[in-house]
């Protein structure tokens, strides 16, 4: 027996005085309806409700059950109504991870739009390299530039991101332009992270370029300024130097060498039930990214 569903129809029974009335509201067929006030009264042991061909009155135990159970399935319908109203509203706040530089550019110019659109939506943004713990951190959102690790979380690519290797003009006069991996080799190189090598499709060829960088950096924005500065050459996703490709600051080299592509990500816990408010910033950065992907 499902008892709640008994109970509740009980309590429809004693409100209408009918349990023809009472399996219509409910959905039911009026056998079901009886089967049900029959097995609530079996568990009970004790009739619920007098019978008779022309009305239904509750027995005094009947009465005293309906008075205590009527209230808390009040209060039960409050409940759904609450969350339906929550689930379905776009409202309260919404909790994102993104990359730092990456973000900057992309993600903070183009908000305006958003929070005009949904002015209810409280943005909590933290603009971050490191990799947060989604769930553990109580993240609704966030966005990954890169190979994924395995994971429970859904993952949906919005773009993918070039490499190019670029250098200033000053550099490559100084230094002379390299043209295949054997001469990058020779070249000073500012490298990402713990990098020690490259790697490109050469000509229908994978190739590893081992390089010993000078510098080493865990930030990207700063490789892009060293590189400014004449340092060397970087080897960087292009989204970081769309405005210093467009000024000439900074110079595209090797363009024969391939390189995979970074895909950019959104993250969150759970495909089914998303809310109302996760769903309209997946749909807004996928648009965007759309939109910037001559950039990217």
């Amino acid at each position: 027996m499902d008892k709640l569903n008994a109970i509740n129809l009980f309590c429809r029974v004693i409100e209408t005085q009918s349990f023809t009335q009472a399996a219509q509201q409910e959905k039911i067929s009026l056998a079901m309806a009886s089967k049900l006030v029959a097995q609530l009264e079996e568990h009970l042991n004790v009739r619920l409700l007098q019978r008779t061909t022309r009305k239904i009155t509750p027995t005094e135990a009947g009465l005293l059950f309906y008075q205590r159970c009527q209230p808390i399935l009040t209060e039960l319908r409050d409940a759904e109504s609450c969350i339906s109203d929550t689930a379905s509203s776009l409202h309260g706040t919404l909790r994102i991870s993104v990359p730092m530089d990456f973000s900057s550019r992309f993600i903070a110019p183009n908000l305006g739009s958003f929070v005009e659109t949904y002015p209810n939506i409280k943005l909590d943004i933290e603009f971050t390299d490191r990799r947060v713990d989604v769930i553990a951190e109580g993240y609704d959102l966030v966005l990954r530039i890169g190979k994924l690790e395995d994971s429970s979380l859904v993952a949906k690519r919005i773009a993918q991101a070039e490499h190019v290797i670029v250098a200033s003009p000053t550099y490559l006069e100084t230094y002379g332009t390299p043209t295949s991996t054997d001469e990058l080799e020779e070249h000073q190189c500012l490298m990402y992270g713990e990098q020690n090598f490259w790697q490109f499709n050469e000509n229908g060829t994978n190739v590893k370029c081992k390089l010993d960088g000078i510098i080493h950096s865990n930030n990207g924005h700063s490789l892009v300024k060293m590189a400014k500065s004449n340092l060397g050459i970087i080897n960087i996703p292009k989204f970081l130097v769309k405005d210093e490709l467009m000024t000439g600051e900074l110079i595209s080299i090797l363009p024969h060498l391939k390189q995979e592509k970074l895909d950019i990500s959104l993250l969150y816990p759970h495909r089914r039930y998303l809310s109302p408010k996760v769903k309209v910033a997946i749909e807004f950065l996928s648009k965007l990214m759309d939109e910037q992907r001559a950039y990217l």
